[in-house]
């Protein structure tokens, strides 16, 4: 089991309510911050003293006050912390949805857990700590939906991001195909075009091609 956890959250009742759970699984020495700067001079500090920490646990928002940050997001802190104590396990702890962010904490900086704060958080975050002690990856229910939904949608063709992106320059149909003409693309009729349209909307499970430009955005795919 960790023995030793810093938990990096900027709102004060979170880090209270995380330490039940903890505590729970008999763990007992945990510090927390409420800014990134400070998380990581805790984790330089436990180096030095050859107590290093076993675990954080970090929000990806801190909002912005009185005090100057060199560090101001979890994104920048886990990057940080990588740099000098690479094997420390992390679980991020946070309301963050987009698909892009996501998996680029997962694949680029190799975070060893992600909770989505809501209902029945302080139980995923054990079953997050019991996960990541088993040497595994720990993702709750929705955000596993989230990654599921955003491989079958990067199975789509390759031109479906462009398309995406002149649809959020507020391009219409008919322009998008005559962009695509004069890119030598393939599929560059209006039909083709609105086919792929409706392609997309089925997958994203969106109305609209607003809807459905608003929801990759969301998701952080444009």
């Amino acid at each position: 089991m960790f023995q030793k956890i810093l938990i990096a959250e900027d709102q004060i009742t979170i880090p209270d309510g995380l330490k039940k759970p903890l505590n729970d699984l008999s763990i007992d020495n945990i510090k927390t911050s409420q800014y990134c700067d400070d998380a990581l001079l805790k984790i330089k500090a436990a180096l030095r003293s050859r107590k290093p920490f076993d675990l954080l646990i970090t929000d990806l928002s801190f909002k912005e006050d009185h005090r100057s940050r060199d560090l101001t997001s979890g994104e920048e802190l886990i990057k940080a912390v990588k740099e000098i104590q690479p094997d420390l396990k992390i679980i991020v702890f946070s309301v963050e949805h987009r698909v892009g962010k996501i998996k680029k904490l997962l694949e680029a900086y190799h975070v060893n857990g992600y909770v989505e704060k809501g209902r029945n958080e302080y139980k995923m975050i054990i079953e997050a700590i019991e996960t990541v002690l088993k040497g595994e990856i720990y993702c709750s229910q929705n955000i596993k939906l989230l990654l599921r939904n955003e491989e079958e949608i990067s199975q789509t063709d390759q031109y479906d991001e462009l398309l995406l992106q002149l649809l959020a320059k507020g391009l219409k149909r008919d322009q998008i195909a005559v962009h695509f003409k004069e890119k030598d693309l393939p599929a560059r009729s209006l039909s083709s075009i609105e086919k792929r349209i409706n392609k997309l909307k089925i997958l994203f499970d969106a109305q609209t091609s607003e809807q459905l430009v608003a929801i990759a955005i969301y998701r952080g795919l444009i």
